[in-house]
């Protein structure tokens, strides 16, 4: 992401360290014991971040190429692909 999307991919992908980094903090704190099903769900929810950021990210990038202003860009790309999650759901 950050070759793909420079600065956007810069800020999701140290987003992401925060997020395992927190998360990985939660199950020390609660003392969960990472199973291979476990270790595999964190890895999932990372994926799924993922798919999120690049979701919204081309989702700005078409409401740009159309036209719009950035912060009216970045709206929409923030609230117009999560009927995408909703189908998936």
């Amino acid at each position: 992401m950050v070759v793909y999307y420079r600065l956007p991919g810069v800020i999701s992908a140290i987003s992401l360290i925060i997020y395992a980094l927190l998360t990985y903090a939660g199950f020390k704190l609660l003392s969960v014991t990472l199973t291979l099903p476990g270790i595999a769900g964190f890895i999932l929810s990372i994926g799924m971040a993922v798919d999120a950021n690049i979701l919204i990210f081309e989702r700005t990038r078409e409401e740009l190429q159309s036209g719009k202003t950035l912060y009216r860009s970045v709206e929409s790309g923030f609230s117009a692909p999560f009927p995408a999650f909703s189908i998936v759901m």
